[in-house]
Order: C-alpha cells, then structure tokens, then sequence
C-alpha cells in the first residue's frame, strides 16, 4: 500500500488537508503536525491524528532556527513515505529530497515570488521548486510560472478554501457558544510572517471604531503576542476553539489582515475586508478585490465604514462552485498518486 506522509504547519493547512484525508482511500496516510497559532488544536478537534513535531519562534532569528532544527528532525523522524503533500511548505519538501521520495505541493501565495525577497525567502523558494508537482490556483499561474518549472504546474479554476467549504454544514448550535447574536471578526495581521514587510498592526484603531459604533467583535489573536492590540477594547476573545467556518458563515462581516479568513467569508458570501498590509496582494486575494468580493484597505476608519454599509445577511446559497473545485483537485491529486 501506497504511504502517504502530510506534514500540517499552519491552521489553515488543517482545514484543508481535512477532506483530502478521507479522500484518500486506499492508501496509508501519516501525519506530523507543527505547533503554530490553533493548529494542533484544530487537528485534535478535526480528529486529525498526528505527531506534533516542532514549534515556532518569534524573531526572525529564532523563527529561522526553528525551521532547519525542524526540517533536520524530520529528515530522521518523519515516518516511511512513497509521497509527501503538503501546502506552502519548504520543510516538507527539503525532508522529500533528503529522502529522494517524490512530493506534491500545494500552493498560492506569489507574493513571495514578486516582491523583493530576502535570503531566507530566495532560500524557501529554491527548495519548493524542487517539487515535482505542484497544483495552485489557475490565477496565480502567471507569477509562478516565472519561477516554477511550467512542465510541473497543475492548476485548478478556484481557491484552496473551496476544497473544504464543499463539505461545510453550519453549526445549528452555533450562537450556544458565543454571548451575542451579531458580531464581526476580527484577526490580526501575520506580521512575523517573512514575506509581510510592515511591522505595525492597525488592529487597535479597528477594535476601538467598532466600539464607538457600538458593535459586537470576535477576536481571534493568532499569537499570544496579538493580545496586546485588543489592550483596552471591548472585544470578546474565545477561551475556546471555534469552527472558523462557522464563523465566517453567521458574522455580520469578517476583517482579517492575512487572506485565508477573508477568502472563507467570501465564498460564502459574507461581507469580507483584508487589511493585509501591503499595496500588492496574492493574485488569489486580488482575483477576489477584483470581483468586489473583498475590499483591501488598511485605513480603520475606511474599513469599518464599509462594514456598515455593506453588512451581508443572504449566506452561501450555493456551494455548486465550491463542491466542482474540490473534485477537480481531487482528481487531479489522484491521477498523480496513481502515476506513482
């Protein structure tokens, strides 16, 4: 049998690996897990089983060290695999190579690809083009094929969030678990993240404009650093994980300064703003600005203003789309592992 080795690095590699795990039928499929933000968590409450191997650092000096001591434990620890997958992953690729086993990669943020970059992200990028596949969506095809082997690129007319939001069902008991019936989310910047060049989070002034409007925020810190820019806001932070889905499917609006949240909400039709802070986006993320589906901004005022005016109540009335793309990336990751 086939053995398939996934390695989970972020919250949101949980979410969507989920699905393609119990589409794997067939094949032996181990799991490690690294313990960042929610994910280890996510993965527990997901009935995810893995191993949890490795943390991550703050500073760029020890989140550096953290991804090589990472990377060289896992070249001796990671269990026996024919194939690794992974999402936006250099470690899994560089533990794929020492090994001499084959890789899939998942990708979609060329960002990386078209700003300037530092060493550690030239670094990151040679090690994921040594992937030999990888599948992204189909409007990021230009920027990546400018540093991929084209001849390795798989595309898909989507986003990585369709694959998982065509299994959601909303959580009838939702508002159980939280002290309001209206709210919007809030998630902060991923300021330490390599490839974000601002060190400043407008957080605050979004939190503070909200309470003089008078409306009700969920605040999810990624960090225990994200803490701080709620300091002296009326916000409820959840003691608990809460389904990010569910989330997205009953506010009243979602903000997010990273892109996954706010591609969540847009699918599913709720209103979604990214303050993600820079003037350049992921294609995937302008794909969305472009379709009016997102608004980008990083002026607070500006932000919540838009919220008012545009507060959604009609929710994902159609998953068709979303339910097309997941199958169309299925097949195309079954059609790879059945070459192998």
């Amino acid at each position: 049998m086939t053995k398939i080795w996934i390695d989970i690095i972020n919250p949101s590699d949980a979410l969507f690996f989920n699905p393609v795990i119990k589409r794997l039928s067939g094949y032996e499929t181990n799991i490690t897990i690294r313990n960042r933000a929610e994910a280890v968590d996510l993965c527990k409450s997901l009935e995810i089983n893995g191993t949890v191997v490795g943390t991550n650092y703050h500073t760029p000096i020890t989140k550096i060290y953290s991804v090589f001591s990472r990377t060289v434990d896992l070249i001796f620890s990671a269990p026996k695999f024919d194939v690794s997958i992974s999402f936006e992953n250099p470690i899994a690729e560089a533990v794929s190579r020492a090994r001499r086993k084959p890789s899939i990669l998942f990708c979609d943020n060329d960002l990386k690809f078209i700003q300037k970059k530092s060493f550690f992200q030239d670094l990151e990028t040679k090690v994921k083009s040594t992937a030999d596949h990888i599948i992204i969506p189909q409007v990021c095809f230009d920027n990546f094929c400018k540093i991929f082997d084209e001849s390795k690129l798989l595309t898909y007319d989507g986003c990585k969030e369709d694959i998982y939001i065509a299994d959601y069902v909303p959580d009838p008991y939702f508002f159980n678990k939280i002290p309001f019936d209206n709210f919007v989310v809030v998630r902060p910047e991923a300021l330490e993240s390599f490839y974000v060049k601002e060190n400043k989070s407008i957080v605050h002034d979004i939190l503070k404009t909200f309470e003089k409007e008078c409306i009700n925020v969920i605040y999810l810190p990624r960090e225990e650093g994200d803490i701080k820019y709620a300091e002296g806001c009326v916000c409820y932070r959840p003691d608990k994980l809460l389904n990010g889905l569910d989330l997205c499917y009953y506010a009243d609006a979602v903000l997010t300064g990273s892109g996954t949240l706010a591609r969540e909400a847009a699918c599913m039709g709720t209103t979604s703003v990214s303050f993600f802070p820079s003037c350049s986006l992921l294609s995937i993320d302008q794909h969305f600005v472009n379709l009016g589906k997102i608004f980008h901004s990083r002026d607070s005022f500006d932000i919540v203003n838009y919220v008012l005016s545009n507060i959604s109540h009609s929710k994902m009335n159609d998953i068709s789309r979303s339910v097309n793309v997941n199958k169309k990336v299925m097949n195309i990751t079954s059609k790879i592992l059945e070459s192998m």
